[in-house]
This record gives C-alpha cells, structure tokens and sequence, in this order.
C-alpha cells in the first residue's frame, strides 16, 4: 500500500507541540524553516531539514523512515557578556518533553511506530553584536 509523503504531518504535529511553548516565563515562537514578519523575536525555534525514505525490508508494507531537524536559536546582543546557553537547554528540554510521544494527523493513516531523539553539536556564533546559541535535536521517525 502506498502511503502518503509523512513531511507534511510530521512538521505539523511539531509544530503544533512548540510553537508559543512557554520555558522561563518566555513564549518562544517556532517557524518552518526561517523566520517570518517584520520583527524578528530573540529567542525562537525552526524547523529546518526534513528527510524521509521508503523502507521496504518489512512484510507488513513499506514504512517510512522520516527525520526533522529542530533548531533552537537564542541571541543576546553582546554588550558586556550577558548570555549563557542556559535559555536554550532549557528550551531544549521543553520540546524535547513536547515531542516525545508525537502523534501525528489521524486523517494520514500514518502512524509512529518508533521515534529518536538525537543532538547535534551545538553552534556558537559570535558577532561584532550578538551572542547567537543554537541548540540542535533530530527527531528521528519510524512510521507505518
């Protein structure tokens, strides 16, 4: 049986779990893959790369193997040295919490049968204006 493209109902079902998740009395906002608007937030999360291919190694049809890079971005302009990457751990634990058990749009018919949670390196940038912290999580999906 053929089954849908998951890429679309895996980053809603993301989405849905931390966009406006609330860590340190913060309201972090989340995009799909750059930020958007006029004002561009100080703390945000994105989600970026998206990968998915077809395992046909099962007897029970082809199951997707799907992947989703969460980006969490926390800037501090530079004056003195006001930041930490404390924010962004702590954002990090919030959707970590938030997408452990992800379920995704029943009208799919796709379901989740195994999920990976995996952290990159982080990224430090540094400007002559801002202190960038990046924390990074891949969502690795196994889905039916």
């Amino acid at each position: 049986m053929i089954k849908p493209l998951p890429d679309k109902y895996v980053r809603k079902a993301v989405y849905d779990a931390v966009n406006n998740i609330v860590v340190d009395t913060l309201t972090i906002p989340a995009y799909d893959s750059r930020v958007s608007g006029n004002v561009i937030p100080q703390h945000f999360i994105l989600l970026t790369t998206q990968t998915s291919q077809v395992n046909q190694m099962t007897k029970c049809g082809d199951v997707w193997e799907s992947s989703i890079l969460v980006d969490i971005v926390t800037t501090y302009d530079r004056t003195g040295n006001p930041a930490d990457r404390l924010l962004s751990e702590n954002i990090l634990d919030a959707v970590r919490n938030a997408t452990n058990n992800l379920v995704l749009d029943v009208a799919s018919g796709l379901v989740v049968q195994k999920q990976i949670q995996d952290f990159p390196n982080d990224i430090v940038t540094t400007t002559d204006n801002k202190n960038i912290f990046r924390k990074l999580m891949r969502l690795e999906l196994t889905i039916n």
